[in-house]
């Protein structure tokens, strides 16, 4: 009786008392996980928080290998690289995009971008445009001629312009300006427009990056449907 007072007393203290509330603490805790874990609501709310740790963990791998990217300003020389046009609008903005590979689920994007260098005569007044592609060489050009291309394509055979850009993800593109870096797509999968839309307000400020748009999307409808329809069209609108 008198060890059982003296225990009592003892468990009493303050720092008894909270090690016995910890102690309670975690043992509930481990006994409410064991159960979740068995429950159909417990499968549910792990899953969840698996996702959002899976999540915050690639946005931390993302952030960190962007700290990689070349700076704003660092030239073909710096960079080691010479992606230079040799056009008579070499003096115009350039845009440059690489690519993972000839084909896979980068291959549409591929030949989005071909068109819009290659076809399209109101980007190609704004820009000049160049593709790198991380493939061999024999492959690349079997692409080009097979789709009739009208577009400077690089190889890049051993991943030299894709290392020294920093092009950790497909298709990311990267502008210049007399050989200077000048802007570098920072989100993954944000289409041709805006692309375009974002290295033209860089360069030369957003209205005209506006006026870009609506003059290649008018370009488009001409294509289309003609130029008399689309003079209609425009009519139409203005009234």
């Amino acid at each position: 009786m008198q060890k059982r007072h003296q225990w009592l007393e003892a468990m009493m203290k303050p720092e008894k008392r909270l090690r016995l509330l910890v102690g309670v603490l975690v043992t509930l805790t481990v006994v409410f996980i064991l159960l979740a874990a068995n429950s159909p609501e417990g499968h549910t709310l792990f899953a969840f928080w698996e996702a959002r740790r899976q999540a915050w963990e690639n946005q931390r791998r993302f952030q960190q290998a962007l700290s990689s990217d070349p700076s704003i300003g660092t030239t073909f020389k710096q960079l080691g690289i010479n992606l230079s046009p040799s056009s008579p609008n070499s003096s115009l903005p350039l845009l440059v995009v690489v690519f993972g590979g000839c084909e896979g689920c980068g291959a549409r994007n591929l030949g989005e971008w071909a068109e819009v260098f290659g076809k399209w005569e109101t980007v190609k007044r704004e820009m000049t445009g160049v593709l790198v592609i991380r493939d061999k060489a024999e492959k690349v050009n079997e692409v080009v001629s097979k789709n009739g291309w009208k577009v400077k394509v690089i190889a890049d055979e051993d991943g030299s312009i894709s290392k020294a850009l920093n092009a950790f993800f497909s298709p990311r593109a990267y502008g210049f300006v007399e050989g200077k870096l000048v802007w570098v797509q920072k989100e993954v999968g944000i289409g041709v427009v805006r692309t375009l839309e974002e290295f033209v307000k860089v360069v030369r400020g957003e209205e005209e990056a506006n006026r870009l748009i609506n003059a290649w999307s008018a370009e488009m409808r001409e294509k289309v449907w003609g130029k008399e329809m689309t003079s209609q069209v425009k009519g139409s609108d203005e009234r």
